[in-house]
């Protein structure tokens, strides 16, 4: 008798317990494109450890499906994902990918990147202005995966790998200059672009139906304003 009192009694303590930690945190299920998910048809899932306590920050992990760690950091609404404060961000083996800091969810400050066998990528600078609300990288070193240097203390060739898209081109004290080719695996575009130190002038894209479109901003590249077909 006495044992089954004990027996229940670690089952309620042991349920006070896992509540109190559900309460704290909080787990979403999310898909590749980093929304909201369902548990059958999830890719990462996001833990948010401090969420029931009122914080200034909250620490926020992604996994992968295996366990392991994709990102880690803080974020300034519990609810929706403002990154401020030092990121780390890992491969699906466990290697470290990239450290990134972040001011009121834009990057500010030095970024350190590798490649998966962890040897050095690249090293930038990022440069966030509050007052003009606007953003520059500077790309100081980059190394290509045989460790060859392409770029050094700001000046050389680059090649880079940002989601779906692919681009290579030139880069003078820091910044993007001159012709840059790349690929839209997402969008199926082709594109050529056109930077005067850092800032796109000009470029042109076209996509699997051999429809062109030509942009003179990256506002008008991001929402296709121009548009034509090419002649067969």
């Amino acid at each position: 008798m006495k044992r089954n009192i004990f027996l229940f009694l670690l089952l309620i303590i042991s349920v006070n317990l896992s509540s109190q930690i559900n309460v704290v945190s909080k787990k979403i299920f999310l898909d590749s494109l980093n929304r909201e998910a369902t548990p059958e048809n999830y890719i990462y899932t996001r833990v948010i450890t401090n969420y029931s306590q009122k914080s200034a920050r909250y620490v926020v992990t992604d996994f992968y499906k295996n366990g392991r760690k994709k990102m880690t950091g803080t974020t300034l609404d519990r609810d929706v994902l403002k990154k401020d404060g030092e990121f780390i961000c890992y491969y699906k083996s466990g290697a470290k990918e990239s450290v990134v800091n972040y001011s009121d969810d834009h990057k500010s400050g030095k970024e350190i990147n590798w490649y998966e066998n962890q040897t050095k990528k690249s090293e930038k600078q990022n440069i966030w202005d509050s007052k003009t609300k606007k953003s520059q990288t500077l790309i100081l070193n980059f190394w290509d995966q045989n460790k060859n240097q392409t770029v050094t203390d700001g000046n050389g060739d680059y090649e880079e790998s940002e989601g779906f898209v692919t681009q290579k081109g030139s880069i003078k004290d820091g910044l993007k200059q001159g012709s840059w080719e790349g690929n839209d695996s997402f969008r199926k575009t082709t594109f050529v672009d056109n930077y005067d130190r850092g800032i796109l002038i000009s470029g042109v894209s076209v996509d699997d139906k051999n429809i062109k479109t030509t942009y003179a901003s990256l506002s008008e590249k991001a929402t296709g304003k121009k548009s034509s077909k090419l002649k067969q």
